[in-house]
């Protein structure tokens, strides 16, 4: 696995998922704890369905998650990670093989807590907020780790004020 930090995208037909790294005024992270087994807390984020952009992928994906509302047009692309495939998988293996790529956008909201409550139907339970380090520790084993450290490094725009779901 490689973690690249990019502002353009791998190629399209190789991408499978998208994720949305995103903080709060006060620099606290937005993590889920999603009730599938092996994942528990990670960021929001997952599956590109077809014909869908990944920004529109990642921006669905946060609110399916968490609740929280941004628009795909606050979310900027922080890099990706190529996954390659050592041994050929299990007929029915749905992703591209031997390599395919995930994405990672950003988001600055401009809010300190803003609420989050994923919705009843979610795979997702709680979401929160978590200063850096609680991230590392939550989310110690999470392939994606290596972005954490980029945020210092994207200039965003200034912060988004995010739509709630009812």
């Amino acid at each position: 696995m490689e973690v690249v930090r990019a502002h353009s995208y791998p190629p399209q037909h190789l991408t499978t998922a998208a994720f949305g790294l995103v903080c709060e005024a006060q620099g606290h992270v937005l993590l889920t704890h999603v009730n599938l087994p092996g994942r528990g807390w990670d960021v929001p984020g997952g599956h590109i369905d077809p014909g869908e952009d990944a920004r529109q992928a990642a921006a669905r994906e946060i609110s399916e998650e968490t609740g929280l509302l941004v628009p795909a047009q606050a979310l900027t692309l922080l890099g990706w990670q190529r996954f390659t495939l050592h041994e050929r998988p299990q007929a029915g293996y749905p992703y591209p093989f031997p390599m395919s790529y995930t994405l990672m956008f950003t988001a600055r909201i401009g809010l300190a807590d803003p609420p989050v409550h994923p919705p009843r139907d979610s795979e997702c339970g709680p979401a929160g907020w978590f200063t850096p380090e609680q991230v590392r520790h939550r989310c110690a084993t999470c392939t994606w780790l290596p972005f954490l450290a980029l945020l210092r490094e994207v200039r965003s725009p200034p912060g988004v004020s995010p739509n709630r779901e009812a």
